[in-house]
C-alpha cells in the first residue's frame, strides 16, 4: 500500500527597521578648533534594537586628512554583528534642503556588515569632504546639521510547519523519598551511632556532605578508626538525633507532635541546639523561624535563653520585639524576672518599648 507523501512548508522572512537621526552641531566655529583625530559624537540613538551614534571629525583623523572633515556611523552595542543600509547627508542651503547626493555617503551595493568595536576603534563607513567646501555650503548661522537615514536588518527567521509534539509530563523530584528510604532500610550503612540507649545506622558520605562537623569527625585528620566500634553521641536525646538524621537525608522536618503543643516547641528547641552543634545552617534558620512565630509570654524567657546561649542574634531580636509589644504590666513582670540573668536584654526591651510608645503618640497626634 502506497504512503501519502507528507507535505511541509517553510518561509524565510527579513524584518527591517528604518529610522532617521538628525545631528545638529551648534557653535561650529568653536567646535572646529580641535586637534587632528578628535571628534564630536552625537547622542546615542536606537534603530532595530541596537544603539548607534554619528562621529564628526572637524580636522580629519590623521595628518593625511587634516584638511578634510570626516563623518561616519558607529555601532555602539557590544558583541553584535549585523547588516545595515545607511545614507549620511549634510543639510544646508537657504531653504534648509539636503544638498546634491554627490555630497552624501551611502552603503553602495546593498547592506554593509557592521561589527561592535573592540579595544581599538578603527573608523569604517566614512565620508570625506574638504573643510572649506563644507563651511561654504553647509554651515549656516554657525550651525552644521547632519542627517543619517539608517535601515537595520533585525532578524532573519526561518519557520517550518511541523507535526505538534506531545508534551511528556515529568514528575516532581523524588530524591527525598529515596534518601529517606535509604535511611529507613539501612542498606549500605557504614557507621553506627549510640545515643542514650538507642543505636542509629547511617552512611558516612551522606552525613559528611551535609555537615562540616560530620565531615571532620568521619574523614578528618583526627578521625578515629570507625571499625573500632560505634560512635558515641553524648548530651543528646535519641529522638532529637533521629530528627536530625531525617533532616540530613530528606531536608524536611518529621514531627508527629501537635504543632501548637508544648512538646512541639520543646522538640524544635532541642533540634535547634543539635543544628547549631553540627553546623547545619539551613536547619538552624528553619528552627529559629518556627520559634519566632510561636513566641508567647510563657515561652519568651526560654526562647531568649536559647538565643543567648547559642548566639542566635535574629531570634534574640525577635524576642525583644515581641516583649516590647506587650502591655506595660507584662513588660515590667518579664523584666523583673530577667533583670539579674540578662540585664542587657532588659535594657534592649525597655529602649524598644520607649520607641514604640513615641511612634504611637505621634500617630495619635496625626490622627487628631
Amino acid at each position: 500500500m502506497s504512503q501519502t507523501p507528507r507535505r511541509t512548508a517553510s518561509s524565510h522572512n527579513i524584518k527591517a527597521h528604518t529610522s532617521t537621526h538628525v545631528f545638529e552641531i551648534d557653535d561650529y566655529s568653536q567646535k572646529k578648533e580641535t586637534n587632528v583625530g578628535e571628534f564630536i559624537r552625537s547622542s546615542t540613538f536606537t534603530v532595530g534594537g541596537f544603539d548607534w551614534s554619528i562621529r564628526f571629525y572637524p580636522n580629519g583623523i590623521d595628518e593625511n586628512s587634516k584638511d578634510d572633515i570626516i563623518v561616519f556611523l558607529e555601532l555602539m552595542s557590544s558583541d553584535v554583528k549585523l547588516r545595515a543600509h545607511y545614507n549620511i547627508q549634510f543639510i544646508g542651503g537657504d531653504d534648509g534642503a539636503k544638498k546634491d547626493s554627490m555630497i552624501s555617503w551611502y552603503s553602495t551595493g546593498g547592506m554593509h556588515l557592521f561589527k561592535s568595536k573592540g579595544g581599538e576603534y578603527r573608523p569604517r563607513h566614512m565620508g570625506y569632504l574638504m573643510r572649506d567646501n563644507l563651511e561654504e555650503e553647509f554651515v549656516k548661522n554657525n550651525r552644521l546639521t547632519i542627517q543619517c537615514d539608517l535601515t537595520v536588518i533585525r532578524l532573519y527567521s526561518l519557520s517550518e510547519n511541523r507535526v505538534p509534539i506531545t508534551e511528556i509530563p515529568v514528575p516532581p523530584s523524588d530524591i527525598k523519598v529515596h534518601f529517606g528510604k535509604l535511611l529507613e532500610d539501612k542498606k549500605g550503612a557504614d557507621v553506627t551511632f549510640v545515643v542514650g540507649c538507642q543505636t542509629f545506622d547511617a552512611h558516612k558520605a551522606i552525613l559528611a556532605a551535609r555537615s562540616p562537623v560530620f565531615m571532620e569527625e568521619l574523614y578528618g585528620l583526627t578521625t578515629r578508626d570507625i571499625g573500632a566500634g560505634p560512635m558515641i553521641v553524648e548530651n543528646m536525646n535519641p529522638l532529637v538525633f533521629r530528627d536530625l538524621l531525617h533532616f540530613i537525608y530528606t531536608d524536611t522536618l518529621a514531627f508527629m507532635c501537635d504543632p501548637q503543643g508544648v512538646d512541639y516547641c520543646v522538640r524544635i528547641i532541642y533540634l535547634l541546639v543539635a543544628a547549631n552543634r553540627y553546623a547545619m545552617d539551613r536547619l538552624k534558620l528553619m528552627c529559629e523561624d518556627i520559634l519566632a512565630k510561636m513566641l508567647n509570654k510563657e515561652a519568651a524567657g526560654t526562647t531568649l535563653d536559647i538565643a543567648q546561649s547559642h548566639s542566635l542574634h535574629k531570634l534574640k531580636e525577635d524576642c525583644i520585639e515581641f516583649m516590647a509589644s506587650q502591655c506595660e504590666r507584662d513588660v515590667v513582670q518579664a523584666c523583673t524576672l530577667l533583670k539579674r540573668s540578662c540585664p542587657s536584654f532588659v535594657t534592649a526591651v525597655l529602649t524598644r518599648k520607649e520607641k514604640l510608645e513615641l511612634v504611637n503618640k505621634d500617630a495619635v497626634i496625626i490622627l487628631k
